[in-house]
């Protein structure tokens, strides 16, 4: 090999060896910059996060208490809405038992007796009945649907009363529980005769039985239909009691629960209805003013 050969062949492994050595020291340098690199953003890092959290500190705290006011009403809202549905329930759930009760009502109506020549009219009762000097009672139908003096105002218990006054679309009904009102009737269960006089109280005395008649407790009375304006065999109440000679009657309709009522028109023709004018003792209706709900005695027994 000449010599000039042999300098071209260690020049060359001259440059190959340079070339490993930079080769070398840039890999070195890289990663000694990315360390170095890594080292500064992590001091960076120590030194800024506790100045960021103080910073936003603040921001967090705006950001929770606009969150709790979204959330409050939100609540709030869905707590609007529970009570309108609540309330809602509320009106169809009344409005339910009032249903009920009105087909109750109109139920008891509806197995109200029957009576031949007379046509039940169903009616509703307006007013509560009064006091101690007023027992009546007023319904929604007057004489514009026929109602007259003297028909009788049944359920399907039995009887209630009798129609004492009218108006054009109101009737006062006497109830036999008034101290005005004498039933003629009959002991179920040997048709013995008497009268049940009401006591303006809860029960009913019966009286003018003969002394052969010997009623039982829980026997049924009923009217007799003497006299005409009361058709016979309508429940009027049971034997309650028996002392010291007096007779006590339970009526057999609870005038605390009046709602709906029947009223026996016609029947009444040649009847003799005199002995129905208590005007003395109640305010008449007016025959043309509907509109006028009369209320009875006052406290001294006169009319108002």
């Amino acid at each position: 090999m000449r010599v000039s050969d042999k300098a071209r062949v260690r020049q060359r492994r001259i440059v190959h060896g340079v070339l490993i050595l930079v080769s070398f020291s840039l890999m070195f340098l890289g990663k000694a910059d990315l360390a170095a690199l890594r080292n500064l953003r992590m001091g960076s890092n120590d030194f800024l996060a506790p100045i960021v959290d103080v910073v936003s500190a603040p921001i967090r705290g705006i950001e929770t208490m606009i969150e709790g006011v979204r959330t409050v009403a939100s609540l709030r809202a869905e707590n609007v809405r529970l009570q309108g549905e609540n309330d809602l329930l509320k009106r169809w759930r009344r409005r339910a038992e009032i249903l009920e009760s009105e087909n109750r009502q109109l139920r008891s109506v509806t197995g109200a007796a029957t009576v031949e020549n007379r046509t039940p009219i169903t009616a509703r009762a307006v007013t509560a009945p009064g006091g101690g000097f007023a027992h009546t009672v007023l319904i929604s139908i007057g004489s514009e649907k026929g109602i007259v003096r003297g028909n009788p105002v049944v359920t399907a218990d039995g009887l209630v009363g009798i129609v004492i006054d009218v108006g054009r679309a109101y009737a006062r009904v006497l109830l036999i529980s008034d101290i005005n009102a004498r039933i003629p009737v009959i002991l179920a269960s040997s048709s013995w005769p008497g009268l049940t006089v009401g006591q303006n109280g809860q029960f009913l005395d019966l009286q003018f039985l003969p002394d052969e008649a010997k009623p039982k407790i829980g026997e049924l009375v009923l009217t007799s239909g003497h006299g005409g304006v009361l058709p016979n065999g309508l429940p009027v109440g049971r034997v309650d009691q028996i002392k010291d000679g007096k007779i006590r009657v339970q009526p057999a309709v609870d005038f605390r629960h009046l709602n709906y009522l029947s009223v026996l028109v016609g029947g009444l023709d040649g009847i003799d209805n005199s002995n129905l004018d208590l005007a003395d003792f109640y305010t008449p209706l007016p025959i043309d003013d509907s509109t006028r709900l009369l209320e009875g005695l006052n406290s001294s027994g006169k009319r108002k």
